[in-house]
């Protein structure tokens, strides 16, 4: 019923765990590996031999570019050649599943007759670049982020994006595959005013880059011309992964067909905004949560929290 896209680039050992606890013979598993940091393979061999599971490798991706973008949308389209699933699950390789399997199928089944998809959307209002803080005011290219597989680096001139959603698009993006170099530079003139001429017809919205998609939805998406046309616009803007989705669905024959409710628990810490790293002393929380999913676990931080989600579902 389920098919799995998992995204990840390290800690294997667990990523085999969270393979493991959703295993099924019924459902199919796309493990994508971000390759750029080379990571120990060895862990995935317990997990050979299963004819509905397959690993991908991949060094062209750079954090913040259309990299996850990209490799979200070939998953998609490769898992239709699989058949026997009507629904298509992005996690992370740090997500670890809240629910019994038998439970997220009853939830997810509520939503087959309607074609209903579990994505979390927000229209991004507009926002001028004198209203961004300028990110580098300097003359040459400085350093923004390492994150060890991608460096970000601000172009002189360039606008923060982090600040406002909309302003992610107000820049310019460049990856440079297996270098792991990724430039956010000020957008020229003619990419700025094919952007706003676009957007003015089809209004931008974002939310998190982890939902459930009915396959119809894939199906629709593979042939529409308008998803190729709406890819190349948005793949040179900041972290598409987090806008492309909400905006193909919001400005399509699918807007009506989704429920906001997306099945995850994320906390987002307030003077931060990457997701917090659980451990047990959020135990009282994941407990509490009706979430299908959470993020983000790690079992070199906090061993004893993992086993405790992978025992409650097995209870």
């Amino acid at each position: 019923m389920i098919a799995y896209h998992v995204l990840c680039h390290d800690n294997l050992p667990q990523v085999v765990e969270l393979i493991e606890s959703l295993y099924s013979p019924d459902d199919a598993f796309l493990i994508d590996i971000d390759d750029g940091k080379r990571p120990d393979l060895r862990p995935l061999d317990a997990l050979k031999g299963r004819a509905n599971v397959e690993i991908r490798r991949d060094a062209d991706i750079g954090w913040g570019a259309a990299g996850t973008l990209r490799k979200t949308l070939e998953g998609s389209f490769r898992l239709l050649e699989r058949t026997g699933w009507q629904y298509y699950v992005v996690l992370s390789g740090q997500d670890l599943a809240l629910k019994s399997n038998a439970h997220i199928k009853e939830r997810l089944s509520a939503g087959l007759d309607g074609r209903i998809s579990y994505v979390r959307c927000h229209r991004a209002e507009p926002v001028g670049l004198s209203a961004l803080p300028v990110k580098n005011p300097g003359p040459k290219p400085k350093r923004w982020e390492d994150r060890g597989h991608t460096r970000l680096w601000a172009m002189p001139g360039v606008v923060s994006p982090h600040v406002h959603m909309y302003g992610r698009r107000l820049v310019d993006v460049t990856e440079v595959g297996e270098l792991g170099q990724v430039y956010v530079s000020p957008c020229d003139s003619l990419v700025t005013r094919r952007r706003d001429d676009f957007f003015a017809r089809f209004p931008l919205y974002t939310g998190p880059n982890w939902f459930t998609l009915h396959r119809s939805l894939v199906e629709h998406m593979q042939d529409d011309p308008f998803a190729y046309e709406l890819y190349d616009l948005m793949r040179t803007t900041f972290i598409p992964d987090e806008s492309y989705y909400q905006t193909y669905i919001k400005n399509s024959d699918w807007r009506d067909r989704v429920d906001h409710d997306y099945g995850r628990l994320i906390v987002r810490p307030a003077d931060h905004p990457a997701p917090k790293v659980f451990t047990l002393a959020d135990w009282p929380l994941i407990q509490a949560s009706d979430a299908l999913y959470a993020r983000k676990f790690d079992n070199r931080r906090d061993r004893r929290v993992v086993q405790r989600v992978l025992a409650a579902r097995a209870a």
